[in-house]
């Protein structure tokens, strides 16, 4: 039998772990919350980049355009190392909508990153004047780039559903 002082040793220790335990899961949707500013900056920044590359090539301005292509890849990159500690921590706490809503995340950028090296390519083509292949990759980049639209849109639905749970910017 347990006597009064090992009870309450017992009460001390489970409210001790209960505590350890929410801290943890509160420290890790605090680090999503503040992850996915830096995730959505470097995702805008890739976009602009993207963009940038993309009217360049169509001036023919090749060395801007790979330049920018090349920005782009690494914002892009930047994104998923984010993206992929705030699944892990989502993982960590348990959170099935955040886990749904950075695997969306995951996939949109890797998504951006297949575009990018599309891209890249379409201009390498294009400045040899190969412009069939350049068309067929710059093809490509669209697809890729209309699949991260698509991953983007599903984690808005998931934002929308959730209010309480994102931070609004």
């Amino acid at each position: 039998m347990l006597n009064k002082f090992n009870k309450l040793v017992v009460v001390v220790a489970v409210l001790t772990m209960v505590i350890i335990v929410s801290g943890c899961i509160t420290s890790d949707v605090g680090t999503i919350n503040s992850q996915a500013i830096n995730i959505n900056n470097h995702v805008k920044s890739g976009d602009q980049y993207y963009n940038q590359s993309a009217s360049d090539a169509n001036k023919l301005l090749f060395a801007q355009a790979s330049s920018e292509a090349n920005n782009a890849s690494n914002e892009y990159n930047q994104s998923q190392t984010a993206a992929q500690d705030a699944y892990n921590s989502a993982k960590n706490s348990n959170d099935a909508v955040f886990v749904e809503y950075l695997q969306n995340v995951l996939f949109e950028v890797q998504a951006k990153l297949n575009a990018s090296s599309e891209l890249k390519t379409s201009i390498n083509y294009l400045k040899n004047n190969e412009t069939s292949l350049s068309n067929e990759h710059l093809q490509n980049a669209n697809n890729y780039m209309n699949q991260a639209l698509q991953y983007e849109n599903a984690s808005e639905v998931i934002v929308n559903q959730n209010p309480s749970k994102f931070k609004q910017s």
